[in-house]
């Protein structure tokens, strides 16, 4: 009997523990239909407890992603098991969420699956800034269109801009400014002349 307590209250700890996470944890049949709705997927999704149970896991996902739960749903029926994936789910305010699912396959007695457990994580924050980030390094490595004679840049929206203020507002690149030697030359002949009298002149004394 002391085993079974044990067992009882390591099931009811395990119950807790599963429904206070913050990771969004559902069951559902292999129809779709929601069986079980932590308070992560109450906080993830929008729905409350009991709202979720009277839905259809169809129903949280975007419409292009519809298809895609459905013959998840069959696959997994058919013996197809594929135990974590990423995929796109719909909150109740609209909002699209990225979500990482981890999948657990639930049997009868039998040893057959009849309901599938799932855990939800929303990755969207995380893909935002990815995305952001190959938006960036997309500018930089693509073909930028530059003008041949001043050097400027064209943006995708057809405005042209100087590429020193180009490269600064699409990288953490910053400039510091200098003149080059062949510039200077160009610019400033008369100061390049006198600089290079005196270093002739310096070299002559020291060979004196």
């Amino acid at each position: 009997m002391k085993i079974k307590t044990d067992s009882d209250a390591l099931i009811r700890r395990l119950a807790i523990v599963l429904k206070d996470s913050h990771d969004a944890i559902t069951v559902q049949d292999l129809h779709g239909n929601i069986m079980a709705w932590n308070r992560g997927a109450e906080r993830m999704y929008g729905y409350t407890e009991a709202e979720a149970l009277e839905m259809n896991v169809a129903q949280i996902a975007p419409p292009d992603k519809k298809i895609e739960a459905i013959e998840y749903m069959n696959r997994i029926a058919a013996g197809e098991i594929s135990e974590s994936f990423e995929t796109q789910r719909i909150s109740k305010d609209g909002r699209i969420l990225d979500v990482w699912l981890v999948v657990t396959c639930l049997k009868d007695d039998n040893g057959a699956v009849d309901s599938i457990a799932s855990t939800g994580r929303d990755i969207t924050e995380m893909k935002n800034e990815l995305r952001r980030n190959e938006t960036e390094v997309k500018t930089l490595r693509g073909l930028l269109p530059i003008c041949a004679w001043c050097k400027q840049i064209r943006d995708d929206k057809g405005y042209w801009h100087k590429i020193e203020s180009y490269i600064r507002d699409h990288s953490e690149a910053e400039f510091t400014h200098g003149i080059c030697p062949k510039c200077a030359e160009k610019l400033y002949p008369d100061l390049i002349m006198d600089e290079a009298n005196r270093e002739l002149e310096v070299i002559s004394r020291a060979g004196d």
